[in-house]
């Protein structure tokens, strides 16, 4: 996906035209790594789920936005694969963490099942910067990734029962593209919730 970024600093400061491929990285999981989520017991041993799945995504700035697809793409393909209750909440949506899902947008098939899985996306998709500055000269590589957070709750209670956060921002190679770090958080979300899933595809 291409995007075309315009900024400007002091007297003068050129954006690079960029896409966003495959970078040097820096990820951080949380210390849990999905553990709390794999206690859940999300799977029954005949392979049906135990949850219902909501999920919103929203960059800071429109071309992150413009990424959502990607992970709407990628969580709807498993949901439908997986049979799993799905639901896209609006990005702009009030949420609390520690109360969930507002009652008023609970899905009809949420009805009945053990947990609620609540994933808040967010693509990263910073521009390079060419500074010039008094006859200087300064590059910032740009960087892509991605940040999500995950939580679990009970769902007759609604009681938040665990929580975890993925993201990963790397510095890319210009005119990279943003799309296979999107995906790999997509991955990395779903290796968490449906392992035996994530080991048998592969995000394309």
């Amino acid at each position: 996906m291409l995007f075309d970024f315009v900024s400007i600093k002091h007297a003068c400061r050129l954006s690079l035209f960029i896409t966003f491929p495959l970078l040097t990285c820096c990820a951080t999981t949380s210390p849990n790594g999905g553990s709390g989520l794999a206690r859940l017991h999300l799977f029954d041993d005949g392979g049906s789920p135990r949850f219902s799945f909501y999920f919103s995504c929203a960059g800071e700035v429109s071309a992150e936005t413009e990424l959502c697809w990607v992970a709407s793409k990628y969580f709807l393909l498993w949901a439908d694969t997986r049979h799993v209750a799905i639901k896209q909440l609006n990005g702009g949506a009030a949420f609390d963490a520690e109360r969930g899902v507002p009652i008023d947008q609970l899905a009809k098939l949420d009805t009945g099942l053990d947990y609620r899985i609540v994933v808040h996306f967010m693509p990263i998709a910073v521009p390079s910067d060419y500074d010039l500055v008094d006859g200087r000269g300064g590059y910032t590589p740009p960087k892509v990734g991605y940040k999500a957070d995950v939580y679990g709750y009970a769902g007759a209670s609604g009681k938040l029962v665990t929580q975890t956060a993925y993201h990963k921002k790397s510095d890319a190679p210009h005119r990279a593209d943003a799309v296979p770090y999107i995906k790999e958080g997509v991955h990395a979300v779903l290796a968490a919730l449906d392992p035996a899933y994530a080991q048998t595809i592969v995000i394309k």
